[in-house]
C-alpha cells in the first residue's frame, strides 16, 4: 500500500480540492477519467455528509493498493479506478511528491475562507461544550440532591422528622469528640413521655402518633434552630444534645415540660473531662431515672454537673 496524498477537510472548499487532485492522479497513470468521474459524483455527497457529522476536521487519503486507485477516510474505502499498467515505486514517489506540493501551496482568498471556517466551527464547538457543560452540571446537582436527599432520609425518624437513633448515635460521638478536644459545653438531655403505653393503649394508635408528634413540636420550638440537635430514640423516649452548659439545658428541658403539660420525665447531664459518649449517656439516663424515681414530670440533673 502507498499512501499518495493525505489531506485534511476543514472547510468546504477542501472537498473539491480533494477531487481535483484525484483526476490529477488518474490522469498521471492514464486511468480513464469519465469513469472517475462518476465515481465522485457520488463520493462527494457522502464526504460532505460525514465531515459535517464530524464537525471540525476529516481526515482523507489518496492510496494506491496494489493496481487499484482508493480514497479512504473515517475507516471507509471507495475504488477509484484500476491502474494498468500498474505503476512502479518511483512513478508512485513522484507522483505523491507533487499531489503534497499542490496540496500544501494554496492561494491567499482561500486561507481566509478557510481560517474563517475554522473560527465558526470553533465557536459552534465552543456552543456545544457550553451546552453540554451545562446540562453536566444540571445532572450532577441533581445527582447530589438525590443523594442528600437520600442520606436525610436514612438519618430521619419517619413519625415525628427528629434524627433517628442510628443519626443519634452517630452525631453524639462526633459531639462528644469535638467537645472534648476543644473544651467546649456539651449537654444530654434524656426524654420520657410519662404513662405513654397507658396513653396509647386508651386512645388507639393514630392518637399516640399525634401525641408523639406534638412532643416532637414542642423539643423543635424550645430548642436552638441549627445548634441543638433533637432526636427520636424510639418508642416514647427522646434526646437533644445541647451545645451549652447546664442552664441553658435546664431552660430547655423546663420549657419542653410546660409544653407537654407536665408530662414528661427529663435527665440532664453534662460532659465532664473524664467522660466517654457510653459514660454521659449513664449520667443523663441516670438522672432520667431519678426524675422517674420522684414521681415523673419534673427535670433532675445529675448530681455532678455545675452551673454555667
Amino acid at each position: 500500500m502507498t499512501a499518495l496524498l493525505r489531506l485534511a477537510i476543514v472547510a468546504e472548499s477542501d472537498r473539491y480540492r480533494f477531487a481535483r487532485f484525484v483526476f490529477e492522479a488518474v490522469e498521471a497513470f492514464g486511468a480513464s477519467a469519465f469513469s472517475s468521474a462518476s465515481i465522485l459524483v457520488n463520493l462527494m455527497p457522502r464526504l460532505r455528509e460525514d465531515y459535517r457529522h464530524v464537525g471540525a476536521r476529516l481526515e482523507i487519503s489518496l492510496l494506491v493498493i496494489e493496481a487499484t486507485l482508493y480514497c479512504e477516510w473515517n475507516g471507509k474505502r471507495v475504488s477509484i479506478c484500476r491502474l494498468d499498467p500498474v505503476p512502479d515505486t518511483q512513478q508512485l514517489k513522484i507522483l505523491s511528491e507533487q499531489l503534497r506540493l499542490a496540496s500544501e501551496s494554496t492561494d491567499p482568498d482561500l486561507l481566509v475562507r478557510r481560517n474563517r471556517q475554522i473560527e465558526m466551527e470553533l465557536e459552534h464547538a465552543k456552543v456545544r461544550a457550553a451546552a453540554e457543560f451545562a446540562e453536566l452540571e444540571a445532572r450532577l446537582e441533581s445527582k447530589k440532591a438525590e443523594l442528600q436527599a437520600s442520606l436525610r432520609a436514612a438519618a430521619t425518624d419517619s413519625l415525628t422528622g427528629l434524627y433517628n437513633r442510628g443519626a443519634y448515635d452517630d452525631r453524639l460521638m462526633e459531639a462528644v469528640t469535638r467537645c472534648a478536644r476543644q473544651q467546649e459545653p456539651l449537654c444530654l438531655i434524656m426524654l420520657d413521655l410519662d404513662y405513654f403505653k397507658q396513653i396509647n393503649d386508651e386512645n388507639g394508635h393514630q392518637y399516640g402518633d399525634e401525641y408523639l408528634k406534638r412532643m416532637a413540636q414542642v423539643m423543635r420550638e424550645h430548642v436552638r434552630s441549627h445548634v441543638d440537635i433533637p432526636c427520636r430514640m424510639g418508642g416514647d423516649e427522646f434526646a437533644i444534645m445541647v451545645f451549652a452548659g447546664v442552664e441553658t439545658a435546664r431552660r430547655i428541658a423546663e420549657s419542653i415540660l410546660t409544653g407537654m403539660l407536665g408530662r414528661v420525665s427529663i435527665g440532664i447531664a453534662c460532659l465532664l473531662p473524664s467522660d466517654s459518649h457510653e459514660s454521659l449517656i449513664g449520667r443523663a439516663d441516670a438522672a432520667l431515672y431519678e426524675a422517674k424515681r420522684q414521681g415523673r414530670g419534673r427535670v433532675c440533673v445529675a448530681v455532678s454537673e455545675h452551673a454555667e
